[in-house]
């Protein structure tokens, strides 16, 4: 072997042995981590968990605003109507017209009856003083008794027709007046049910009228509500989502078959702005013995068994703010904040939301607020 091929031979094993060595640090340091394993704590919003010893439940309960009288009026015999004198939103008052049925065949029939009761009252003059006569000759022995008994029996029977014709004069003047439509009480008109020249029965409506004034609101509650409420106390109803309070005025005796309810009326303050057939709701608070504390909606995580998880923040062993997990029963629910029981104790710290990115043991960051910008 030569010199020259020698000295090549010895470069290229170097060169071999060096690039072996280059690439043994270099996966070395491959494989060594290069990132940290220690956790970093994350930010969280807690409430505090409080022990109370009831609750109040808010219960709604829809009904409907009504006058305190509305009715269907109508006249109380049969005729072909007349006039309507008022019209649909017209403020009537008490005892004012409102129509009237044409009466003409009324006014002759009162007519023909007056005739007659002056004829009977005539015949009936007649007969009393022949009855007179009767009783003069038969003290002088001139007629027999038996005349004189037919004198008075004249007088009777023609006295009893009198009174029979007057009842006919009463009558039609009676159907008269009720041809004559009349205002019940200080109303508006709110439709109008029959068009001039309509054929009226007895009793048929003709106007809706609905009084001025005072409002009532018509619930239907639950019996046990019904049990429980008091006659003259104040409620709170909720009309056009503004509260007012008003007085229970009646509870009704039966349950409705088909909402199985209980009918309340309660009287809505003077100056409500409440229109007939307007939807209310009616609130009724009722305290609930029951020891438990309240949590927001989003402090939930859903358990196992109908139970549900929260996660409490302690201190551990170095120090450090961990969360831990309890678990809770929600006993009553309201809007996004519920009321439960469970292993968590009284003061502890709760996570208000976020679970799903923690899991227990994990260190965590007490913040006062996490604000959100969209």
């Amino acid at each position: 072997m030569t010199s020259r091929m020698f000295f090549t031979t010895l470069f290229s094993a170097v060169g071999a042995a060096g690039i072996v060595l280059f690439g043994s640090d270099a996966i070395e340091a491959n494989v060594k981590p290069t990132i940290s394993t220690e956790a970093q704590p994350l930010p969280v919003v807690v409430v505090p968990y409080l022990l109370e010893r009831s609750y109040t439940t808010k219960t709604r309960f829809l009904g409907v605003v009504e006058a305190s009288s509305d009715s269907n009026v109508g006249f109380e015999v049969a005729g072909v109507l007349d006039a309507l004198t008022a019209q649909e939103g017209d403020f009537v008052t008490t005892n004012q017209q409102l129509g009237k049925l044409d009466t003409r065949q009324q006014e002759a029939a009162l007519s023909l009856a007056k005739a007659q009761s002056k004829e009977v009252a005539a015949q009936l003059e007649l007969a009393e003083l022949n009855l007179e006569r009767i009783n003069s000759l038969l003290g002088q022995g001139l007629v027999s008794q038996r005349e004189a008994d037919d004198a008075r029996l004249t007088v009777e029977a023609t006295r009893a027709r009198l009174e029979t014709t007057q009842a006919s004069v009463r009558n039609a003047e009676i159907v008269i007046e009720k041809s004559q439509l009349t205002a019940p009480f200080d109303a508006v008109v709110s439709k109008t049910l029959r068009e001039p020249g309509s054929i009226i029965g007895p009793n048929v409506p003709v106007l809706r009228l609905v009084s001025v004034g005072e409002r009532e609101a018509h619930v239907g509650i639950s019996p046990k509500f019904a049990d429980s409420a008091r006659i003259g106390e104040q409620y709170t109803l909720y009309l056009n989502d503004k509260a007012v309070s008003a007085t229970l005025r009646s509870i009704g005796a039966d349950v409705d078959s088909q909402t199985l309810t209980v009918l309340a009326v309660l009287t809505l303050p003077e100056g409500s702005p409440a229109r007939v057939g307007q939807t209310v709701a009616l609130q009724i608070e009722e305290s609930v013995t029951e020891t438990g504390g309240w949590l927001p909606l989003s402090a939930l995580l859903e358990g196992d068994k109908g139970l549900w998880t929260v996660l409490v923040t302690r201190k551990n062993e170095a120090g450090e703010t961990i969360t831990a997990r309890e678990s809770v029963e929600v006993i009553y629910s309201e809007g996004d904040r519920v009321f439960v029981r469970g292993t968590i104790t009284n003061d502890a710290t709760v996570v208000a939301s976020g679970m799903q990115r923690l899991s227990p043991g994990s260190p965590v960051e007490i913040v006062p607020s996490i604000r959100v910008i969209n």
